[in-house]
C-alpha cells in the first residue's frame, strides 16, 4: 500500500487519459503485467492502440501513470481523512482503516496494479521510484498517530507505536489479498471489526471508544438460557458455539477429566520406538504415570508406572531399556516384563504374603496402524472401532513401517484445549491466518465428522501454487510417493479421535498430535512424527520444507488462539455462530454437549453447582 500523506494538489488526468487509465486498471487485474498489450488495454477503453502512444508515448509510460493515478487517488483522499479528524489521533486511524477497506478505493482491480508492480521483478524499480517515499510516509504516519494514543496514555513505551503500526498496516494488507482473491463476496464489514479488535486488543482503554464508531449490529434475538447446536426459532442451519465460561473454569475441567478424558484413547508410542525385548516408553497423563514395555515374547504391555512395595516409579524418563527385568530403584523389588512380581529384596524381613499379588496393574492397551494407545478407564469403544470410517485410506500409508522422524515435541501453552482442537478442525481462517498455507493449498477443503466422534479434513496441493518460497518449492520439489494412489500423492490431510488425538497425514509422513489438558485455559501440546526410509534428495528437501511450512503454522495458530482465549475469558463474549466452513467444529461441539450437557448453558451455574447441574441434565 502506498500513500504520500504530504501530497500537492497535482495535475491528474482526464478524458481519454482518464479512459485509458481506467481500462488499464482492469486489464492488469485480469492479465497482470508479463501478458498485458496494448491492443488489450485500448480495447477495453474503446480506443485504438494508436491512442496510447498518442496520450502516454508508449504502453511502458501509461501503465506508469496507472500506478501514479491509483497511488494518488488514495493519497488525496486520505489527506481528506486525516483532516477531517483533526487532532483526533483514534479518529485518523480509524478513518484509515475505513478508507482503506472502502470498495471505492479497495476494489480488487485497483489491488491487482498495487501487487502487480510489486511482485513482477521487472516492475518493483518503477513501483519504489513511484510509491517508495509514501510507502515510507505511510508508515511513519500510522506510527505517529499510535504513538500520539499510547502517550496520551500516560506510557510512551508501550504498547511498542511502530510494532502497533506495523500491525495495524499488515492486517489491512491481509484484507487487501482477501478483496483480491475474493472480490465482491469479500466480507468488508467483518474485516472492519477485525482491525477495529486488534486496536481494541493494543489500547485496550480505548475499546469503548472504538465500538463505538462501528454500525450498531443487526439486531438479534436475545442469548438463550442454554446454547444448543441448532438455535431453536434461529435461521436453517445457525449453529451455535460452545458458551465462553466452559473455556475457563476449574469446576467444567474436573468435569472433562472424569468424562471425556480419563475414559478416552491416549497416545502413548509407535511401534518403531518399541522394538526389542525390555524397550519401554513412559506417558503421564492428569496425574496417571503410565509406561509401555515390550516383554521378551514380543507382546506390547502398559502398566501403571508404580511399585507394588511403596508406590515409587519403576522406570525413568521418556524412553528407554530396562533389560530382561523392571527394577524399583526404592527398595529393589523386580518385576517381570509381563508385570508379574519377580522378587523383592529382604525377603526374611516380611511375614509370610501371596507375592502373585503384589505385580504390576495392567493398563488397557490397543494397537492401530503402529501407534500405541493406553487409557486408564474404559468407557469409550476401541480405537479400531472408532476410526474404521478412516481405516481404509490410512492403510495406504504403511504407517505401521515407519520410523521416527523428529523427537519428541512438546509445549505447554496458556490456552484452554478446546481452543486448540477448534482451531485445528476448520478451515475458514486459513486465508487469514495462514497465508503461506493457503498459498499451497488448493482452495477446495473436504470435510467429514463421523457420530464416532472421529474426523477428517483434506485438500491438495496447488498445481501452481501463489507467491511463496516455502510453497513453491514444496510444490516443484515433492516427489512421487509410489505406494500411495495417484490421487493420495499430494494431498494432505488431518484425522481426529474425539476429544484430543489428532495425525497430520502428508505424502512424505505422518505425525501425531496430542492435547493434553494441563487445567482450565492451559494445555500441554505433544507431537512426533514418523516416515518410510526414503534417501532421495528430494525427499529430504520436501521434508524440510513442509517442517518450515508448519513450524510457521504453529506459530500463527497459537497466536490466534492465545487472541482467543484472552477473548472468551473477558467477559465480553458469550457465544457465536459458525459457518458451513465449520461444519466439523460444529461436530467436535456437539460431540462435547452430548457426554457433557451443562456445556449447553450460555451462562456458567452457581459456583459449587456446576456437577449436579450436568447430572441434571444428563437424565
Amino acid at each position: 500500500m502506498s500513500v504520500n500523506l504530504d501530497l500537492k494538489n497535482a495535475s491528474r488526468p482526464s478524458g481519454s487519459k482518464l479512459d485509458l487509465i481506467h481500462a488499464a486498471v482492469e486489464a492488469i487485474s485480469r492479465y497482470g503485467l508479463s501478458e498485458l498489450t496494448s491492443a488489450r488495454i485500448a480495447g477495453a477503453a474503446g480506443h485504438t492502440a494508436a491512442s496510447i502512444n498518442f496520450h502516454f508515448g508508449s504502453k511502458e509510460a501509461l501503465l506508469l501513470a496507472t500506478l501514479r493515478e491509483v497511488s494518488e487517488e488514495y493519497a488525496q483522499l486520505l489527506a481528506g481523512t486525516l483532516a477531517n479528524a483533526g487532532d483526533d489521533a483514534l479518529q485518523a486511524l480509524l478513518g484509515i482503516v475505513d478508507l482503506s477497506l472502502s470498495p471505492q478505493l479497495s476494489d480488487s482491480h485497483r489491488i491487482a496494479v498495487w501487487y502487480a508492480f510489486l511482485t513482477e521483478s521487472g516492475a518493483r524499480a518503477a513501483y519504489q521510484r513511484i510509491c517508495g517515499e509514501r510507502d515510507q510516509n505511510y508508515i511513519q504516519s500510522l506510527t505517529r498517530l499510535c504513538t500520539r494514543l499510547t502517550e496520551a496514555h500516560g506510557n510512551a513505551r508501550w504498547p511498542n507505536a511502530q510494532a502497533v503500526a506495523r500491525g495495524l498496516a499488515g492486517l489491512v494488507d491481509q484484507h487487501w489479498q482477501g478483496i483480491l482473491f475474493a472480490g465482491d463476496a469479500f466480507d468488508r464489514e467483518a474485516a472492519r471489526r477485525q482491525c477495529r479488535d486488534y486496536l481494541c486488543s493494543v489500547f485496550p482503554w480505548l475499546a469503548v471508544r472504538i465500538e463505538a464508531s462501528l454500525p450498531p449490529a443487526p439486531a438479534s434475538a436475545p442469548t438463550p438460557a442454554v446454547a444448543p447446536g441448532v438455535a431453536s426459532g434461529a435461521a436453517p442451519g445457525l449453529h451455535y458455539t460452545l458458551p465462553a465460561w466452559i473455556y475457563h473454569n476449574e469446576e467444567f475441567q474436573e468435569l472433562e477429566r472424569q468424562q471425556l478424558f480419563m475414559p478416552s484413547w491416549q497416545v502413548a508410542a509407535h511401534v518403531s520406538e518399541l522394538k526389542r525385548s525390555g524397550d519401554y516408553v513412559s506417558f503421564d497423563y492428569y496425574g496417571q504415570r503410565g509406561f509401555v514395555v515390550r516383554d521378551e515374547t514380543g507382546t506390547l504391555r502398559a502398566f501403571h508406572n508404580v511399585c507394588a512395595h511403596r508406590a515409587h516409579g519403576l522406570v525413568e524418563g521418556e524412553r528407554g531399556q530396562c533389560g530382561k527385568f523392571l527394577t524399583c530403584k526404592y527398595h529393589g523389588w523386580t518385576y517381570h516384563l509381563d508385570g508379574r512380581n519377580r522378587s523383592i529384596s529382604a525377603p526374611e524381613s516380611f511375614a509370610p504374603f501371596d507375592r502373585s499379588k503384589f505385580g504390576l496393574k495392567p493398563i488397557e492397551l490397543e494397537e492401530w496402524l503402529g501407534f500405541v494407545f493406553v487409557r486408564f478407564q474404559g468407557g469409550e469403544p476401541s480405537v479400531a472401532e472408532r476410526m474404521a470410517p478412516h481405516q481404509a485410506e490410512l492403510s495406504h500409508y504403511r504407517i505401521a513401517e515407519m520410523e521416527p522422524l523428529t523427537e519428541l515435541w512438546e509445549r505447554e501453552v496458556a490456552i484452554d484445549w478446546k481452543n486448540v482442537v477448534e482451531n485445528y478442525v476448520e478451515d475458514y481462517h486459513f486465508p487469514m491466518g495462514h497465508p503461506g498455507l493457503a498459498a499451497l493449498m488448493d482452495p477446495d477443503y473436504e470435510r467429514q465428522v463421523s457420530p464416532g466422534g472421529t474426523m477428517r479434513l483434506s485438500h491438495r496441493v496447488r498445481t501452481q501454487p501463489r507467491r511463496s518460497w516455502s510453497a513453491e518449492r514444496y510444490a516443484a520439489i515433492l516427489p512421487e510417493v509410489e505406494h500411495l494412489p495417484p490421487d493420495m500423492r499430494r494431498r494432505w490431510s488431518y484425522f481426529g479421535l474425539f476429544p484430543n488425538i489428532y495425525f497430520d497425514v502428508y505424502p512424505e509422513w505422518v505425525d501425531f498430535f496430542q492435547l493434553l489438558p494441563m487445567a482450565a485455559g492451559r494445555t500441554r501440546l505433544r507431537a512426533r512424527a514418523f516416515g518410510l526410509a526414503d534417501d532421495r534428495p528430494a525427499m529430504r528437501a520436501a521434508r524440510y520444507l513442509n517442517r518450515r511450512i508448519n513450524y510457521r503454522v504453529q506459530d500463527e495458530d497459537e497466536a490466534l488462539t492465545h487472541s482467543v482465549q484472552r477473548g472468551l475469558a473477558s467477559g465480553a463474549y458469550t457465544q457465536g455462530i459458525l459457518s458451513d466452513k465449520e461444519m466439523v467444529l460444529a461436530g467436535f461441539q456437539d460431540w462435547v454437549r452430548a457426554r457433557l450437557p451443562v456445556a449447553a448453558l450460555a451462562q456458567a451455574p452457581t459456583r459449587g453447582t456446576i456437577a449436579a447441574r450436568n447430572l441434571e441434565l444428563s437424565v
